[in-house]
């Protein structure tokens, strides 16, 4: 494309890095490269590559490389964590929020369904802040009954929340309950030692950290068991069987650790972009306001901004669009058709009908010159809807 296009849309999927993009060509060039599943020489040259990016990601995280089982996606590894602990544990009670990862929560209502498990969501506040009281005193009036389950992602994919994790693990391990939570948005973004977690499983997909798409992994802490979740082969400890794809898993384990190298820069760097943007929006849009606690440096991610402009359009995104800057509604799974369950959860009905909320995320590509041309053409729609109005 002759004009630069502005993508600020990173949430959904982060651009290779150059060095990815090399190491791809270098082993997708490998002419010993085979199904590493056969016994042969190529077969077990093929394998060593699997292997040995398994164990080095295990030490990035701190986990042992057992622990470790190689998916396609988040979505993959979310639906076989949930399905199979359900199955494997004899679950009969799940708790969550209403501001899950759709992977989460339409797994949970097939699993309501199909498994006639009894779900309860925890409430959370006009901010997204989730109640771990009403958490912790569901668990300890149900767990004498049922199995429970509960799943609580790490990091809010829309609005940017940091979920705490780790009093979550407490009250779950204070009371013998299995927890799962979806670490997409959190790892490659911030350094992290499974060791300190206390978590049972969580999902991870390389294209949030700038590495390829159609691969991630899941976290089994040792101990636990899953079963098959695809029948075919006895790849992955029997738990995801079909032929690995090699070619991500290494370029995977190669993202995340440049991420780890470069975590400290890279996050400086992202996080000034943010609060510069919030200053040029602060001062160019009247009755701005932000969505979750997007804008609270301290208690959100560093790349996601959440906002709510005092309009309300169903084409910003697309009027936006046509000026090459690439933002999105919410998740990129709404595929920008519907409204955000997240945004309506958190709203009442007067801010849904009389405002439009956007999501606009950082990367380490992204220039400040980027965010001016952005909050400029931003300030342009905004005032030509009120004129129309």
């Amino acid at each position: 494309m002759k004009n630069k296009i502005i993508n600020l849309d990173n949430a959904s999927n982060y651009r290779m890095r150059k060095e990815i993009i090399n190491i791809y060509k270098k082993i997708i060039s490998d002419e010993y490269i085979s199904n590493p599943s056969s016994f042969h020489n190529l077969g077990r040259y093929s394998k060593s590559y699997i292997e040995i990016s398994r164990e080095k990601i295990s030490n990035i995280i701190n986990c042992d490389p057992s622990e470790i089982i190689f998916t396609s996606s988040g979505t993959e590894g979310n639906n076989i964590i949930l399905r199979n602990v359900v199955k494997n544990y004899n679950i009969k009670y799940i708790v969550s929020s209403k501001l899950e990862h759709l992977s989460v929560l339409n797994t949970i209502k097939d699993l309501k369904k199909e498994n006639k498990i009894k779900v309860f969501f925890i409430d959370n506040d006009k901010f997204g802040n989730l109640n771990l009281n009403k958490l912790k005193n569901i668990i300890k009036k149900k767990r004498n009954k049922y199995n429970i389950l509960v799943s609580i992602m790490y990091v809010n994919n829309e609005i940017g929340n940091i979920n705490n994790i780790n009093k979550i693990g407490k009250i779950c391990n204070k009371y013998n309950v299995l927890f799962h939570s979806d670490f997409v948005q959190y790892i490659g973004h911030y350094n992290i030692n499974v060791k300190k977690i206390l978590c049972h499983f969580f999902s991870v997909s390389a294209h949030k950290f700038y590495g390829p798409l159609g691969i991630g992994f899941i976290y089994i802490k040792t101990g636990y068991f899953l079963t098959s979740f695809i029948t075919g082969g006895n790849q992955e400890r029997s738990i995801r069987s079909g032929t690995e794809n090699l070619y991500g898993i290494v370029c995977m384990y190669k993202a995340l650790k440049i991420c780890n190298i470069n975590y400290y820069s890279e996050k400086k760097y992202i996080l000034n972009l943010k609060k510069y943007c919030i200053f040029l929006l602060n001062k160019n849009i009247k009755n701005l306001k932000y969505n979750g606690l997007s804008n609270k440096i301290n208690k959100s991610v560093y790349n996601i901004l959440n906002l709510r402009l005092p309009i309300k359009d169903d084409l910003l995104h697309i009027k936006l669009d046509l000026k090459k800057i690439i933002i999105s509604k919410g998740s990129s799974c709404y595929n920008n058709k519907k409204e955000s369950h997240v945004i309506k959860n958190i709203l009442n009905k007067k801010d849904l009908n009389r405002t439009t909320s956007i999501r606009i995320s950082f990367s380490i590509y992204n220039k400040k010159k980027d965010i001016v041309i952005f909050v400029k053409e931003l300030k342009k729609i905004i005032l030509k809807v009120k004129k129309l109005c």
